[in-house]
């Protein structure tokens, strides 16, 4: 592991030096007292916040940052969090690393499209008994294909900055921050190795995305946000736009590995649709949040009416959320232990008979799936020896990848526990 970050340490050693050395030649060294106290204060705060931090954002900048500023959060991380949990052992939880897995075979799928949810807890499918109609595509799909998985299963965290480097790195459990780093189990990485073409389209506001380098940024050969469509950095899209970046596809050339990432029920809620598109007329959050269940229950369906109508069976869609949402009446939240939050809808199918049976049988016997199951089921349709995860038990990762501020630990009788560090000194 150290080889992989040592020269980029000693390179910003080197960089910094050049920096520093500037203030030998100035005349009036006095002048620029409190500039000085003030930059020594600044890198004296983000040391510490870098420590004590509950959240990821600050370790992967974004790259609409400016030089200094990316270099400010990755320096500050650097040495206020990862050395000293790495020289100090301060960190309770084992570090999780898995070796890249063998080819076993060719892929066995040749397009694979998978729509990324977010914020879309499955207590509001109409599905699942829900009182309100909010998925009724998912109700034809399920009469229609009779085979087809649609399910409830367990978020991979309870954050998007934590759960969506964690399912696309098929990470089971904390602490995985090193072995995403590694890319060794990284999907785009695999996908790469396997001679598909990757696809991340995202509706999400750019400058939200700053997980991107751990989600996979480097074996990603189309990357688009919503800045790429003429929106500002600071603005989403609505879900409907990332649908003719499928279209123009060709599905036929080669091997695809496609990702479509929503904005879905993310706070605010419903603000990228139209009122047209908002079923339930009330104006309370609960409305609005439901409406955009029932919208990206359309989303679902105008993906899969497109892989059908090319009478091939060589694709799967595969739909989930990143994490679920805590929304009633009077509560709107997420992050917190409350079921919604991290119990989520699972939706694959494809029109190849054996592919789909290997995806029935993967999920049969499980009441509720596990994000990981959905990641080393992709990784063996690419073709790769790595056992498939069960659902016997699982994780929901708190708001740090490494674990340091929690984790939940779920049995498959549904049991589950909170467990917090012991050591490093974070708690919730």
């Amino acid at each position: 592991m150290y080889e992989k970050w040592f020269g980029s340490m000693i390179w910003g050693v080197v960089d910094v030096s050049i920096f520093i050395s500037i203030s030998y030649f100035r005349k009036n060294k006095s002048k620029y007292a409190i500039t000085d106290i003030l930059f020594l204060l600044s890198m004296i705060y983000i040391f510490i916040r870098s420590f004590y931090t509950s959240q990821e954002l600050g370790i992967s900048p974004s790259s609409n940052y400016s030089r200094i500023k990316a270099n400010y959060f990755s320096f500050g991380y650097f040495i206020g969090r990862v050395l000293p949990y790495n020289v100090l052992n301060l960190s309770d939880i084992p570090e999780y690393i898995y070796p890249q897995p063998p080819i076993s075979t060719e892929p066995k799928i040749k397009n694979i499209v998978f729509i990324m949810g977010e914020s879309e807890a499955a207590s509001h499918l109409s599905y699942f008994g829900y009182d309100r109609d909010t998925t009724p595509f998912l109700k034809e799909l399920s009469k229609q294909h009779p085979d087809a998985v649609i399910m409830k299963t367990y978020s991979a965290a309870f954050m998007t900055a934590v759960s969506l480097p964690i399912l696309f790195n098929a990470i089971p459990h904390p602490n995985g921050m090193n072995q995403i780093m590694r890319g060794d189990t990284n999907l785009f990485n695999l996908a790469k190795q396997q001679n598909y073409q990757t696809y991340f389209y995202s509706s999400q506001p750019e400058n939200q995305m700053m997980i991107m380098n751990l989600i996979g940024r480097k074996w990603i050969d189309i990357l688009r946000f919503p800045t790429d469509e003429g929106y500002k950095i600071s603005e989403l899209m609505p879900d409907k736009n990332l649908l003719p970046h499928l279209f123009s596809l060709n599905l036929d050339k080669g091997n695809n590995f496609v990702v479509l990432h929503q904005r879905g029920s993310h706070s605010v809620y419903g603000e990228a649709l139209t009122e047209d598109e908002k079923i339930f007329k009330g104006k309370t959050q609960l409305d609005e949040y439901d409406n955009t269940i029932f919208n990206t229950d359309k989303i679902i369906q105008q993906t899969y009416h497109y892989l059908s109508q090319r009478e091939k069976d060589d694709w799967i869609l595969i739909y989930t959320s990143d994490h679920g949402q805590n929304v009633t009446s009077k509560i709107q939240n997420q992050g917190t232990q409350a079921t919604d939050n991290y119990v989520v809808p699972l939706v694959i199918y494809s029109p190849n008979r054996e592919i789909q049976q290997k995806v029935k049988t993967v999920f049969q016997k499980c009441e509720i799936a596990f994000h990981q199951q959905l990641a080393t089921l992709l990784i063996d349709l690419m073709g790769y020896d790595m056992p498939i995860a069960g659902c016997s038990y699982g994780t929901v990762t708190g708001n740090f990848i490494t674990g340091d501020v929690g984790y939940l630990n779920i049995n498959a009788d549904g049991r589950s526990e909170y467990v917090y560090p012991k050591r490093g000194g974070i708690k919730n």
